[in-house]
């Protein structure tokens, strides 16, 4: 009987060498997927941050070519008139537009996973 509790241990200290191995191959692509989505996450942060400041300058060019035009044609009738000028009050300040959301899908909102219904 010894000698199949010997067999039995070693055999089982195999397997756990084996899942240990494994564990920390699992750990190490996990640990460099990690790094990735750090560096993507990095990018895309810079990239929008550029884009933001893109997109306040925009509105600022507008504002200073639309000042260039009315006051290189005084005879034109918005030159004189008066809140014309109320779409370019604020030329620093970006619009204030109103984000639309899209609304889920209900197939989205359905959990089937998480789902309390007795079979």
């Amino acid at each position: 009987m010894l000698p199949l509790l010997v067999i039995l241990f070693i055999v089982s200290y195999a397997i756990l060498t084996v899942l240990v191995f494994e564990q920390g191959k699992t750990i190490e692509s996990q640990r460099n997927l990690i790094r990735e989505m750090l560096k993507d996450s990095t990018q895309l942060a810079a990239l929008k941050g550029k884009l933001a400041r893109d997109d306040s300058k925009r509105p600022q060019d507008k504002a200073s070519v639309q000042a260039g035009q009315k006051g290189a044609d005084p005879g034109s009738p918005a030159f004189g008139a008066k809140g014309s000028d109320k779409g370019t009050k604020r030329p620093s300040k970006p619009g204030s537009a109103i984000k639309v959301v899209p609304e889920k899908p209900a197939v989205d909102l359905e959990d089937v996973r998480r789902s309390t219904g007795v079979v």
